[in-house]
């Protein structure tokens, strides 16, 4: 419902009253209304970010932002190493950058959340908590600092009626976005691997992942 809408309702219910009660004349009137607009963590928001804070790096900070901090402040990956960061819903087209020996940790339903976070076996998981279906697109703004051979994917995770679906994968250098489609009450988790077999100490990942929604 757009604001003019809004505002013919409104008319529409003084109108009504008036004439209900006859003409009402009076000398002066005041009416109040309360209105509360609340800033809330991530968590708590129209488009929830929860944190699944049982993976290394992926938190909430005290601002109440949903954050992936691996290296820094923070241990990062080994050199030599495979990582990977929350269950994906499938290995197709991830075997050629985990090498020979990594097997990957998969989940029928990894971004699950109807039984609370407990359930959640995606890295972070996107929640509709508004009252309208979403078109919801994730953009990587990422720049790729590497010397090396490091690597990383992420796979973005419906959860609709107890069954997990990829709904995109995006790899190495990432230079689109993922699309997906959440109903009021559903759930997309995000997960990612990070290949560091051939990577070296100057390796760094950084930049941001960028969430838009709009409504179908």
């Amino acid at each position: 419902m757009n604001r003019r809408d809004v505002v013919v309702g409104l008319g529409a219910l003084v109108g009504t009253g008036a004439f209900a009660s006859g003409t009402g004349a009076f000398s002066a009137a005041e009416v109040s209304r309360q209105a509360q607009i609340e800033v809330v963590d991530d968590s708590d928001g129209l488009i929830g970010l929860v944190a699944n804070e049982a993976i290394s790096g992926v938190r909430m900070t005290e601002g109440g932002e949903l954050t992936i901090s691996i290296g820094d402040d923070d241990p990062g990956v080994n050199v030599s190493s495979v990582y990977q960061f929350g269950a994906f819903v499938s290995d197709d087209d991830v075997e050629d950058i985990t090498g020979d020996t990594f097997s990957v940790v998969t989940d029928d339903d990894p971004a699950d959340m109807s039984d609370g976070q407990d359930s959640l076996e995606s890295a972070l998981a996107v929640v509709n908590q508004s009252a309208e279906d979403l078109s919801v697109t994730i953009d990587f703004e990422l720049n790729d600092d590497i010397d090396g051979k490091t690597e990383y994917a992420f796979e973005l995770q419906s959860s609709q009626g107890g069954d997990g679906t990829r709904e995109g994968i995006a790899t190495s250098p990432i230079t689109g976005q993922l699309d997906t489609e959440l109903a009021t009450g559903e759930s997309i988790g995000l997960s990612f691997i990070v290949n560091a077999l051939e990577g070296t100490t100057a390796d760094e990942i950084s930049g941001s992942l960028s969430l838009s929604a709009t409504a179908v």
